[in-house]
């Protein structure tokens, strides 16, 4: 175990997460105007749309590349790694419950809404980033959630700046489509990454 935390720089993944937070929780609201391609001239696209990349980006990184000797070790280590992916996703979420819930004070609902997104982002984007480590290895799959949400915050709006159906990581927090299939990407991801304990399966 030592070992695997060693390898998969855990350390790193926490000061990344927690900045995440840091950033959510002090600019969650802020947006910046971009042009837009798909139906909206323009459109405010909020930072949420790209922070919830750093702890997925992170947590393939942390990742690295698999040696040798795991495929002889004993434990398992693609269980141990979804686990990871899990723990990510889960922290996120126990920071934004008391928010969510109106534990805490002088909280808008805008904020709520932010933080609710920032959550759904984080499993949306890590669930594309462990498919695309099992699809084409860890150095390329970072590409994959990071292009996609470049894809969604230029073409992801609508007129009135509504988000069009797939662009998830934009739609309101009370959208259930984005939910689902964000949830969706995720369970496919941590499936993926767990077969890697069974070679003979993937």
């Amino acid at each position: 175990m030592t070992w695997w935390l060693h390898t998969r720089r855990v350390p790193l993944l926490v000061i990344v997460t927690a900045g995440f937070w840091a950033v959510c929780l002090t600019l969650g609201n802020s947006s910046l105007p971009l042009p837009q391609l798909g139906g909206a001239t323009s459109a405010n696209v909020p930072l949420l749309l790209f922070a919830p990349l750093a702890p997925a980006i992170a947590l393939n990184t942390c990742y690295g590349t698999p040696t040798a000797v795991e495929t002889t070790a004993l434990r398992r280590i693609a269980a141990l790694d979804s686990l990871l992916a899990v723990a990510v996703v889960a922290a996120t979420a126990a920071v934004a419950a008391p928010v969510a819930a109106g534990w805490i004070s002088g909280v808008d609902d805008l904020t709520v809404g932010t933080i609710e997104s920032a959550v759904r982002n984080v499993a949306c984007y890590t669930g594309l980033a462990l498919i695309g480590r099992a699809a084409v290895g860890t150095h390329a799959s970072t590409v994959i959630p990071t292009l996609y949400a470049l894809i969604v915050s230029v073409m992801g709006y609508g007129p009135e700046q509504t988000a069009h159906w797939w662009a998830w990581p934009a739609a309101q927090p009370s959208d259930t489509l984005s939910w689902a299939g964000s949830s969706a990407l995720l369970l496919t991801g941590l499936y993926r990454t767990a077969l890697g304990d069974f070679p003979g399966r993937t």
